[in-house]
C-alpha cells in the first residue's frame, strides 16, 4: 500500500515539474486581448509561443522558492519581422514596471537599426517595411541601442536617458549642469545590453515602442508560432484555428 502511495506521489511530482519546465522553458500559451495586431492576430486568438528558440531562461522562483537562473543556448537570433512575446518594459518614467504584463508585437528594429516613419511609411535603415499600413502620424528617427553603443550625455538630454540608464543598473545625477553616473563625472555612457523596437501591425491603433521605448533583450519571452484556438463574442472562429503566425 505504502509503495503504491509513493509511486503516485512520484508520478504527481514528476508531472508537476515536467509541466512547469515545459511552460517556463519550451512552450507556453497566450491570449490576445486587444486589436493592436489586427489583422495578423485578433481579439480572442490563443497563441502557442516557442520560448526555447531565443534561449529560454529557467524560472527564478518555484512556489516562492528562489532558484538559480540558467539560460539555454539560442537556436536562433530574433529576426526583423518576427512576432514576439515579451515582458512589458514599463512606461517611459518607470525604472521598474508597475504592471506585470506580457505583450505581443512585431519586431521591427534590431540592435543598431535606425527607425523612422516618414510620410506614413515605416522605415528601417531608410528602407520601407511592408508589414504595416500607412501610418497617420510620423515618427522621428531613433537608433535602437546595442551593447557597447556610446551615448553622449549633457544637461539637455539628461531626462531622455535617465530612466534608460537606471534600468541598466546605473545611478545618474545632474549637478550644476554636469552628469554623474555612479558618482563619476562623465559626458558619455556605454550601453550594457542589446535592445529591440516593436510595433503593432495595426499601427494606427497600437501602443508600442513609439510610446514606451525599447525592449531589452532579456525581456523577450519567445516567438509566436501558431493560433491553437480562437473565440470571440461571435463564437468560435474555426477558420483561424491552426493558422501559422507570420
Amino acid at each position: 500500500m505504502w509503495r503504491k502511495v509513493k509511486d503516485v506521489l512520484f508520478i504527481f511530482c514528476f508531472t508537476l515539474f515536467f509541466a512547469a519546465g515545459l511552460k517556463s522553458c519550451i512552450i507556453d500559451a497566450y491570449k490576445i486581448p486587444s486589436e493592436s495586431m489586427n489583422t495578423t492576430l485578433r481579439i480572442g486568438d490563443y497563441l502557442l509561443v516557442n520560448k526555447f528558440i531565443y534561449g529560454a531562461r529557467t524560472p527564478q522562483k518555484f512556489f516562492y522558492i528562489s532558484l538559480p537562473q540558467f539560460q539555454f543556448p539560442k537556436l536562433k537570433e530574433v529576426q526583423r519581422g518576427d512576432v514576439i512575446v515579451f515582458d512589458f518594459p514599463g512606461e517611459p518614467n518607470e525604472v521598474f514596471p508597475v504592471r506585470n504584463l506580457f505583450l505581443v508585437k512585431r519586431c521591427l528594429g534590431l540592435p543598431g537599426d535606425t527607425i523612422d516613419i516618414v510620410n506614413g511609411s515605416v522605415r528601417v535603415n531608410g528602407m520601407r517595411m511592408n508589414y504595416f499600413d500607412h501610418a497617420k502620424t510620423d515618427f522621428p528617427s531613433v537608433v535602437v541601442p546595442h551593447q557597447g553603443m556610446p551615448i553622449g550625455l549633457n544637461a539637455k538630454n539628461f531626462l531622455k536617458w535617465k530612466v534608460f540608464i537606471q534600468r541598466e543598473g546605473g545611478s545618474i545625477e545632474l549637478r550644476d549642469g554636469k552628469i554623474f553616473i555612479d558618482q563619476q563625472e562623465t559626458s558619455s555612457y556605454a550601453v550594457k545590453n542589446n535592445y529591440y523596437f516593436a510595433l503593432g501591425d495595426n499601427i494606427n491603433n497600437s501602443s508600442d515602442s513609439r510610446a514606451w521605448g525599447f525592449i531589452p533583450e532579456e525581456n523577450i519571452v519567445g516567438k509566436a508560432m501558431l493560433i491553437y484556438w480562437s473565440k470571440n463574442s461571435d463564437g468560435i472562429q474555426w477558420g483561424r484555428i491552426g493558422n501559422i503566425i507570420r
